[in-house]
């Protein structure tokens, strides 16, 4: 945004009012790119420092009202110099250059591909399977449908046939939360009271 240029005699009534007289209660400090003054003011008691206060510009509706963050540091009193125009001009330019770059940077990151995405064919070849393409690893395969390799699965075999080809039988797993057979105290039942003998 190119700074304001004010007619002549709108930049010799800056001036002027940038003079600290001592009879003025309030003189100019500066201006921002939008037209909005900033100043300089005494409040009542003579003795306190001076304080700041903003006057937009009358032609901007209040909604649209943009402080600068250098202004908003000079307003709360955390800059003791206000920004001259040039360096305003300076940090808008930065702040187009910043989202230039961030654009460019998001370009760069989305061309590049994600790791989210899936393993392409690259990965099947070492040996790691998807198990959507037919013979590769990791693929589960429903009875009766054929192999990469022209094989049939076969139903599951039982206990007594496994042990006969002589493979390992796997043990029931027992369920941890079942209640557990065979304790103390599982067929007690309670009886009616019965009074002792009297001695």
């Amino acid at each position: 945004m190119p700074a304001p240029s004010p007619s002549p005699l709108t930049a010799l009534w800056r001036q002027w009012k940038t003079l600290q007289l001592p009879w003025r209660r309030r003189w100019l400090a500066g201006t921002d790119l939008n037209g909005n003054t900033f100043w300089y003011f005494k409040p009542s008691l003579a003795f306190t420092r001076p304080r700041r206060i903003l006057q937009n510009n009358p032609n901007i509706p209040y909604s649209d009202i943009d402080i600068s963050p250098s202004w908003h540091q000079w307003l709360r009193g955390t800059r003791p110099t206000p920004p001259s125009l040039p360096e305003q001009m300076q940090d808008v330019q930065r702040q187009r250059d910043l989202k230039q770059l961030a654009a460019a940077a998001d370009a760069r990151w989305a061309a590049k591909p994600s790791v989210l995405d899936r393993p392409r064919r690259g990965s099947l070849e070492l040996g790691v399977g998807d198990g959507e393409v037919e013979g590769t690893v990791g693929r589960r395969w429903e009875e009766g449908r054929r192999t990469g390799s022209g094989e049939v699965v076969e139903k599951e075999r039982s206990a007594g046939e496994k042990r006969e080809r002589g493979e390992q039988v796997e043990k029931e797993k027992e369920n941890p939360w079942a209640r557990r057979r065979g304790s103390a105290g599982e067929g007690w039942q309670p009886e009616a009271w019965r009074p002792g003998a009297v001695k």
